[in-house]
């Protein structure tokens, strides 16, 4: 679609927020007279008020974001007319690229005139199917989630071939965001506790889970992928290099769960050989050929490990620290390959425009922030950008708790965002360290 004068722009709906709350399709939909439009729960929009997060010109309450019909009635009511339709989280992915297919609007059929994006195990199925060079870990999928009590584990605990895997190994949703349900077992009675815990978990904005799935444990560094389809090729923004640490589950002793604590992010154009080939490779095997994606990697022993890929813009804040070490705008050039009104282009080779590196950490505590006031490093900007108080709990109305269950326990407990760039590249990721080092080490 190119935007002239003649031609209205018609709505920019994003089905479901963004956690990290930085909306940054926002912006691209400004800069065209897009009317934009938000789709979620009824239950998260009055939280992300509270939150006091950027506002879309309408919101459209729908019960269930997930289901694309009752999306659709919602819009057809409100009298929304989309000219492009992305999702903001990563709950919502699946309904978003029915919706637009269903509409007949982008990103249909620019992103595959068949396709959907694929949950965690069909993502390795298809890997193993079309991109068998691909290394990834050995998984077992544990069947459908749906059961209930100690009967959900005896159902999907998948004994002696999930064994076989050896432990450590995880254990994951096959459609969770944002961390949800994702834990670390060593041992077939912790699988089976595991499984009850995440058998329990209900999915962002309600519901089940479509799976579950087990998969041996890759011992290594970890790294995302940013990047752009367009017309089928991977155009890669920048590669992360991920903190994380594994932190104790809540009343559940021995289990432990993985938190993303911080990222340093370095222009694609440097990426090595290996990386460039799996993201191409991930877009052949799924067959999503327009729009933005992140590739989550593990460096093994032999090379780089494939973990799962999103057909979105990743959360975390990292839109903001790509741009900061790119000079890319990611959502920007997302709206370019799916509306065409613009050419698009990677970033200048070296990271033009942005700073080469920048690093981040989300800091839990006071002392994390008082540690990062006091670096001082030639050429470097430290910046600090303090979280808004939480919200008062007597301000959420109780039927409100269950849908934003899983939200209270992934996205919030953040102090602030510590963000590094400038100077010597190879001292962000130790100064990232010696912030979150306690953290790590747990």
């Amino acid at each position: 679609m190119t935007v002239t004068a003649g031609n209205p722009p018609g709505d920019f709906v994003q089905v479901g927020a963004t956690r990290d709350g930085l909306e940054p399709y926002l912006d691209a939909a400004h800069r065209r007279g897009m009317r934009t439009v938000l789709v979620e729960t009824p239950a998260y929009l009055r939280w992300r008020r509270l939150l006091g997060r950027r506002e879309f010109e309408v919101e459209v309450a729908v019960e269930r974001p997930q289901d694309p019909d009752a999306v659709r009635t919602a819009l057809a009511a409100a009298g929304v007319a989309p000219a492009l339709v992305l999702t903001g989280f990563e709950r919502y992915v699946y309904a978003g690229f029915a919706l637009a297919r269903a509409l007949r609007v982008a990103p249909w059929p620019d992103a595959g005139d068949t396709f959907r994006p694929l949950d965690k195990r069909e993502q390795r199925e298809a890997l193993l199917a079309g991109a068998p060079q691909v290394a990834q870990p050995r998984f077992v999928p544990l069947g459908p989630e749906g059961a209930d009590g100690a009967d959900a584990a005896d159902r999907l605990d998948g004994g002696d071939a999930a064994d076989r895997l050896g432990f450590p190994q995880v254990i994951k949703p096959a459609d969770g965001g944002g961390g949800l349900g994702v834990l670390l077992v060593d041992g077939a009675a912790e699988r089976h506790r595991a499984l009850d815990r995440v058998s329990a978990l209900v999915n962002y904005g309600g519901g089940a889970f479509s799976g579950i799935v087990a998969e041996e444990f890759v011992k290594g560094p970890e790294f995302s992928l940013q990047g752009v389809a367009h017309e089928g090729s991977a155009v890669l923004l920048s590669v992360c290099e991920k903190l994380t640490c594994l932190e104790e589950v809540p009343d559940e002793p021995g289990l432990s769960g993985f938190r993303e604590v911080g990222h340093v992010a370095r222009p694609g154009d440097g990426a090595p050989p290996a990386l460039q080939e799996l993201a191409q490779a991930c877009l052949d095997a799924t067959g999503y050929r327009a729009g933005p994606f992140h590739v989550d990697v593990i460096q093994g022993p032999d090379g780089p490990v494939f973990v799962e890929m999103g057909f979105r813009l990743s959360g975390g804040g990292l839109v903001a620290l790509v741009e900061k070490a790119t000079g890319a705008d990611w959502a920007e050039l997302a709206f370019r390959t799916h509306l065409g009104d613009a050419p698009v282009r990677p970033p200048s080779p070296g990271g033009a425009g942005g700073t080469g590196v920048a690093g981040q950490i989300s800091a839990v505590s006071e002392q994390e922030l008082a540690a990062a006031e006091a670096l001082q490093e030639p050429g470097m900007t430290v910046e600090i950008q303090l979280a808004a108080p939480p919200p008062d709990p007597a301000a959420v109305p109780a039927a409100d708790l269950p849908v934003l269950a899983s939200d209270l326990a992934r996205h919030t407990g953040a102090a602030g965002r510590v963000v590094l760039s400038g100077g010597p590249g190879d001292r962000i990721p130790a100064l990232l360290h010696s912030l979150v080092a306690d953290r790590l080490r747990g």
